[in-house]
Order: structure tokens, then sequence, then C-alpha cells
């Protein structure tokens, strides 16, 4: 019966938006590992964001043969996707030989990527927010950064004890949480990570005015 439903499953097409989604899984903490001759998407959380879990696994679904499941060696919930031929391709095209991302999977990263990005690798730094980046060769960091940029997003690459981070400039923060947010606020348990920007322009003595980053 699961082998017959696999196979179904393997014979749909990826859509856009599963497409989008599934590459923005795989600039956080997503794996993927093989399942026959195909690989799969495997996601992980620990047992505190059950709730992010269950909301990847709605968007992922029609990929899946079983939901979430516990996993108590690691306190944590998981799921995976079946071995799928689009997700293969992903495997073998992501990136370059010189460890920069495929032109083409860039090309194919979108808002809701990015949201996917920040709740499994982002983090409140003060009145804005930064998305550690470890994982990623500095060709591809720059490409990242550059990404961001065609949103309107400022950054800077910076290191911190945990290692390697993309910033988000104070100055941008505002365009970065309108871009995120609407994905960010159906996931509960991630809003810790998002800062409210509140905005307001308090006088000064004098003719000066001060902004101060507030509410949009």
């Amino acid at each position: 019966m699961q082998n017959r439903l696999s196979k179904k499953i393997k014979d749909l097409s990826i859509n856009g938006i599963e497409d989008g989604f599934i590459l923005g899984c795989l600039l956080g903490d997503a794996t993927l590992s093989t399942s026959g001759k195909h690989y799969r998407l495997r996601v992980e959380q620990k047992s505190a964001h059950k709730e992010y879990v269950d909301w990847k696994f709605a968007w992922l679904k029609r990929l899946c043969i079983t939901s979430p499941q516990f996993n108590k060696k690691n306190n944590s919930y998981r799921f995976g996707t079946v071995g799928h031929p689009a997700i293969t391709k992903i495997h073998e095209t992501f990136f370059d030989n010189d460890h920069a991302i495929n032109s083409f999977i860039l090309d194919r990263l979108s808002p809701l990527s990015i949201a996917v990005w920040f709740m499994d690798d982002g983090y409140k730094i003060h009145k804005t927010v930064g998305i550690s980046a470890n994982n990623f060769y500095l060709v591809a960091l720059q490409q990242l950064i550059n990404l961001l940029a065609k949103y309107g997003i400022s950054t800077s690459l910076q290191k911190d004890k945990q290692g390697k981070r993309i910033y988000i400039k104070t100055s941008s923060y505002k365009t970065f949480y309108k871009l995120v947010k609407p994905y960010v606020d159906q996931v509960k348990c991630m809003a810790y990570k998002l800062p409210n920007p509140v905005e307001t322009t308090r006088k000064l003595p004098g003719n000066w005015d001060e902004d101060i980053v507030q509410s949009p």
C-alpha cells in the first residue's frame, strides 16, 4: 500500500510554491537523504517547536506519506517527504562546482523561501535580526546578500561566537519585517524571533527630530 502511494506521489509535479518552500527549508535546517534512487527532504525541530513542524508539513503534505512523528531520543518532531525526482534534481543542482548557489536555484527563491530560512536560522539582535550562515561559502553568502538587496534590504556579513551571520541593518529592518511577517504570523512559536518595529518621532529640544524605530 505504501509503495503504491509513494509511486503515486513520485509521479506528481512539484508546484512553484512547494519548490520555493523546499528551497527555503534547504537554506535553513532541513536535510536531504536518499530514499531508493531519489532524494527526500527531512525536517526536524525540537518538541517546543512542534507547531512549526506541523506548519511545514501542511505546506508539503502532498509529498508525504506519514505525518510528523515524535522522536523520543532527540525530544523532537520530524517528518520526511518521499524520495522524489524533483528533489533529486534540487540536490544535483543546488550548488555549482565553485560552491556558489546555482543561478536557476537562486531565481526561484521567493519571500516564502526567505521567511522559512529566517524561521530556521534567524534570531533577534536588539532592534533587528541576523541569520546564521555557517553552512555557506563566501561566494554563496554574497549571492544571498544580493538577493536580499533586491527586496530593498541592506545587510552586512558578520562573525559572532557561533560563526558567520547575515546581519539585517537597522535601517532596513522594517522592510525585512514586512517581507517575512505574513508567514511568521502563521507560526506563533516563531514570533519571538521577529521583534516588532515601532515607529514614532520624538521631538527633541531645538529644531531637531529623532526618528525611533516603531510599528508599521
